[in-house]
């Protein structure tokens, strides 16, 4: 009886996880008090229609991490957005990256989903290029020693699909 129960439990766990289903994974940081904030902010309009990421103009702030250490990056991106065109269920994404000075090597601040995460989106094709909404992200990772500079960046799920953002900050703030 007991080894059938446990074969029983073990073709469910299977059965699950074959089934394609997602786990979400919760995870923590901590920090100490903010030693710096940086912001910058923009008041015109840009449009993309970009389907692999790219900066958005100005959207980019620099931090230092001093030899020895490591600092938790908070960073918060609010904007106006207009997501419009293209067929069907299209989204517009934004996402927000540390680019190591001396390496190049960018990392996306967590939660990392690339253009899983829609920030916008075409209203399965109701929203116009008019349809101003606002909108906000926050993401955080710990950084170690070295120089960067934290970026917003955006994409589409369609070329067809224009994005645009307005009125927009960058708000970084670095703590221990």
């Amino acid at each position: 009886m007991r080894r059938t129960i446990l074969l029983l439990a073990s073709m469910a766990m299977v059965l699950v996880l074959a089934s394609g289903a997602a786990f979400a994974v919760l995870s923590f940081a901590s920090g100490g008090f903010i030693e710096r904030v940086a912001i910058a902010r923009e008041t015109s309009a840009t449009t993309s229609s970009s389907t692999s990421f790219v900066d958005i103009p100005g959207a980019a702030v620099s931090v230092f991490v001093p030899s020895g250490s490591s600092k938790l990056i908070m960073a918060r991106y609010s904007a106006e957005s207009a997501c419009s065109g293209g067929t069907g269920s299209q989204y517009c994404s934004v996402r927000i990256v540390a680019r190591n000075s001396a390496t190049g090597a960018i990392t996306e601040l967590q939660p990392a989903s690339g253009l899983d995460f829609a920030f916008d989106s075409t209203g399965a094709g109701r929203e116009t290029a008019s349809s101003w909404e606002s909108h906000s992200m926050d993401r955080s990772n710990r950084l170690g020693a070295g120089s960067y500079t934290i970026r917003a960046q955006r994409a589409v799920t369609s070329s067809a699909t224009a994005f645009s953002l307005d009125d927009w900050s960058l708000t970084v703030e670095q703590s221990q």
